[in-house]
């Protein structure tokens, strides 16, 4: 097996990990400007150059396995860049959703929650997460197919009703609703009051009137889109992911959000739906553990 440093760089945070003589190390987590972000890695690096071969990064942003523009960084990744600047043998790259699509062979099933439960009749599956930005990668007849579908353009309008919010062109892209500074933004243009997603979370758990308001339209929206997903690619199993709806766990699986994935689609389509499960991943590094399967099949 191959010895290699595992990186999962987000919109925020970046987390490590070593795979040395088949032991996975610690998975750690910090916050890097974009300008250092080779000069951490030569640093992670010091002392290990004898053992080190492989770097795996999961990155978010459209990955053609040379590069990685990433979304919500000042940032590119170039692989070949990287491999030289590092004396490396080979860089490898994922789409950060990509990567937790290859995590699911190495977690358990203790790792997922059931939020809505279901008899899918295949194993297409949604992978989808608001987070900085949001993630949504198919996998598709065993084909793990990234996608940038949070930053398409033509679901917005419509979207903002669901929170009688007029069109607003702040408003351009989907995750800039179904993201954490999406929820910020819905708050602040809802109630002209900025605070942040973290604080508005903690507040719809508490019960409070306009951060509930926030989040359970949020959670409508999100599941309307995941009905479309669902429609559009015949995907009967959904997995749930990222920090934001672990955090809201509580609400996630009510009965009013849970009656919106039937509320929310074409009733021709409803037994679709009735057959669809749904489970939320608590896993807290998926990532890295998306590299590490990742790097087990090279």
């Amino acid at each position: 097996m191959r010895n290699a440093l595992l990186i999962d760089l987000g919109g925020t945070n970046i987390r490590y990990a070593f795979f040395i003589k088949n032991t996975l190390s610690e998975i750690s987590k910090e916050k890097i400007a974009d300008k250092d972000f080779i000069s951490f890695l030569t640093k992670l690096l010091e002392g290990k150059k004898d053992e080190i071969d492989y770097l795996v990064i999961a990155a978010a942003g459209p990955n053609n396995q040379k590069f990685i523009n990433l979304t919500n960084r000042d940032l590119l990744i170039d692989a070949s860049e990287l491999k030289a600047q590092l004396d490396l043998k080979e860089c490898l790259l994922l789409n950060d959703w990509e990567a937790v699509a290859q995590s699911l062979s190495e977690l358990n099933k203790e790792c997922f929650l059931p939020i809505k439960s279901g008899t899918p009749s295949g194993e297409n599956t949604i992978l989808i997460g608001p987070g900085t930005g949001l993630g949504v990668t198919l996998i598709i007849k065993g084909q793990i197919i990234p996608t940038e579908f949070g930053n398409t353009f033509s679901p917005t309008k419509s979207m903002l009703e669901n929170f009688d919010i007029k069109d607003n062109k702040t408003f351009f892209s989907l995750e800039n609703i179904l993201s954490g500074p999406g929820i910020e933004k819905l708050y602040e243009e809802k109630f002209e009051r900025k605070i942040s997603s973290e604080k508005i979370i903690s507040s719809a758990l508490e019960g409070e009137k306009d951060t509930l308001y926030i989040i359970e339209n949020f959670l409508r929206t999100l599941i309307s889109i995941i009905n479309d997903l669902v429609l559009s690619f015949s995907c009967e199993k959904v997995i749930l992911g990222g920090s934001i709806l672990n955090a809201l766990k509580p609400i996630l699986m009510t009965e009013k959000i849970l009656d919106y994935f039937l509320s929310e689609i074409n009733p021709k389509y409803s037994q679709l739906i009735e057959r669809t499960q749904v489970d939320l991943l608590t896993e807290d590094e998926p990532g890295i553990f998306g590299c590490l399967a990742y790097l087990k099949t090279k």
